[in-house]
């Protein structure tokens, strides 16, 4: 199965801060990339740089950024583009999304996934009639 998997829940993988979700997370997403066909997008690899470097306290160091994003590289990863950001825009509007969690739900639609997995979105809401928005600490 095609899954998308958001910005957050790879930020929770990397934040020892809370060890519990931190592991259970790991392991979550150890699970996925066995079973699942793991899709990211540019957006998620920007959002995590800022995070992982601007956000967490003590910041992460260059070196350890550089190889989570090289690790979160090997996905396939979807590009934004002016086709993309224009229809984010509608879904943001008839969806009544957030911008950025409507450029992550449009990549995660373009790119022909059955699951989105975010903390951001409603568990269990449909986007597109195609799109199941799931939050992977529901099952914690």
């Amino acid at each position: 199965m095609r899954v998308f998997v958001d910005t957050n829940i790879w930020v929770y993988s990397l934040d020892h801060r809370e060890p519990d979700k931190a592991q259970f997370i790991s392991e979550w997403l150890r699970e996925r990339v066995e079973e699942d066909e793991v899709i990211i997008s540019t957006q998620v690899m920007i959002e995590l740089r800022s995070v992982l470097t601007h956000k967490l306290k003590p910041a992460y160091p260059p070196e350890d950024t550089r190889d989570a994003l090289a690790a979160l590289a090997q996905f396939e990863v979807v590009p934004a583009h002016a086709e993309l950001v224009r229809d984010a825009h509608e879904l943001a509007t008839t969806a009544r999304l957030s911008w950025f969690d409507a450029l992550i739900a449009e990549a995660a639609l373009r790119s022909g996934c059955e699951v989105l997995y975010s903390e951001d979105f409603s568990h269990g809401q449909m986007l597109d009639g195609t799109l199941l928005v799931q939050n992977p600490f529901d099952a914690m």
